[in-house]
């Protein structure tokens, strides 16, 4: 892509980020090439420019224990205060085609987004050598759904962690009718 289109490319990284503060860093990739307006070189590129400007600000929370599908913590993005001012001065620079495209986008993203944000699942080592793996659901008012298992090995709990994160609705509800199957016999 021709250096010409790096400030647009910026330009829509500040949009998506504005429409959806704390979006994770994979996720913000997602959304921008999904608009077809960048390859993935010009994306990081972009990014590493609007972070190094502080216009957006890239990092992990404190508070927050969810892990990506590498274990890492995950990052999210905030348009700073000075990334807001450009946002408002420069957002006609997209094409109304591409707002469009992203809005609707974003828009559909936002369940999945939120599940991501509400199924978590952490791997830690005990005393004993064993390791835990504690899996969370969350909804409105905390942990809907917590539990813990303990695997011999680093790579089951790993393995369980991913399982998880991807299929936490098929594995909730198998343990919900396991423990509460249905009466056969009643009407």
């Amino acid at each position: 892509m021709q250096d010409s289109s790096i400030p647009v490319h910026k330009v829509i990284l500040l949009y998506i980020v504005g429409r959806v503060p704390g979006i994770r860093r994979s996720q913000l990739f997602d959304a921008a090439l999904a608009s077809l307006s960048m390859d993935y070189f010009d994306l990081t590129l972009a990014l590493d420019q609007l972070v190094s400007a502080q216009l957006i600000q890239v990092a992990t929370r404190k508070d927050e224990a969810l892990l990506d599908a590498r274990d890492r913590a995950v990052q999210r993005c905030d348009l700073t205060e000075k990334g807001l001012a450009a946002l408002d001065s420069l957002e006609d620079q997209i094409p109304a085609s591409t707002r469009r495209f992203l809005a609707d986008y974003l828009d559909k993203g936002d369940l999945k987004r939120r599940l991501a944000d509400m199924v978590t699942a952490q791997v830690e080592e005990t005393a004993s050598g064993h390791y835990r793996l504690t899996c969370r659901q969350e909804g409105s008012e905390g942990d809907d759904f917590q539990l813990s298992l303990l695997f011999p090995s680093e790579a089951l709990a790993k393995r369980g962690a991913q399982v998880w994160r991807d299929r936490s609705h098929e594995v909730y509800t198998a343990i919900i009718q396991a423990l509460l199957p249905e009466d056969k016999e009643k009407p």
